[in-house]
């Protein structure tokens, strides 16, 4: 464990993290990122958001295979152009705003998630509020890997189905876009790779895990238990 430069206890909870992350992805729909970002802040910062991201990519990637069909790129496209000035703000918050700010803004972001999950609001959904939806996703994707709940936010009355297509579309792109924005200001390491690498075991058995028990389990259950983990872990962060 020499080379992680990180202890095997720190270790071990981060990979229960992701694990868990992935297990409540699989099973509601969302959580990588709402779950992994408040609680990896608490365990080892420095995984905050590039492996988020790079997890995002995979899980979004792997979705969009079974709904590609239903992505309709017209419709996030302002979306899309919203996160080129998005991505720089959020960009310029990681590297001039110090690291309590940051955790107040990422905890911030994680009860907005909390609260889209919760309370459905219908907005109009035109080009105006899709390149508004887009840049902040930006900033908050680009802090904290936290792209999905100002989309989810404008485009939750799509069916399920389309909306899974749509967003993991969407998060294809944006992913790829956050990582070439961090890498430019040089927060992209070859350690980060690595890391990646090793918690991928427990992200794969994590979501393993949910395919073969989620259907036994009230969703709703999970889906407020996993709200109530993410509520408690970012109050924790502004404390």
């Amino acid at each position: 464990m020499a080379w992680t430069d990180m202890s095997p206890g720190i270790w071990l909870g981060c990979a229960a993290v992701l694990a868990l992350g992935a297990f409540v992805q699989r099973a509601t729909g969302f959580g990588l990122a709402v779950v992994g970002a408040p609680l990896l802040l608490m365990l080892e910062p420095r995984l905050v958001p590039v492996i988020l991201v790079l997890f995002g990519f995979t899980v979004a990637l792997t979705t969009l295979r079974y709904y590609w069909r239903e992505v309709r790129l017209a419709e996030i496209g302002m979306a899309l152009v919203g996160r080129v000035p998005g991505n720089a703000l959020g960009l310029w918050l990681l590297l001039a705003t110090p690291m309590v700010v940051l955790e107040k803004l990422i905890a911030g972001s994680v009860l907005f998630a909390v609260a889209v999950t919760l309370f459905r609001f219908r907005l109009p959904v035109n080009r105006a509020t899709l390149f508004g939806a887009g840049v902040f996703s930006g900033i908050f994707g680009t802090i904290a890997a936290l792209s999905g709940p100002p989309l989810v936010l404008l485009l939750h009355g799509f069916s399920p189905d389309r909306l899974r297509g749509t967003l993991s579309a969407f998060f294809v792109v944006t992913a790829l876009m956050t990582l070439a924005t961090l890498a430019l200001a040089g927060l992209v390491r070859s350690w980060h790779f690595g890391m990646a690498l090793t918690f991928a075991p427990g992200v794969v058995a994590g979501s393993w895990l949910a395919s073969r028990v989620a259907h036994r389990l009230d969703r709703r259950l999970l889906q407020g238990a996993s709200l109530a983990l993410c509520t408690l872990a970012a109050l924790g962060l502004l404390l």
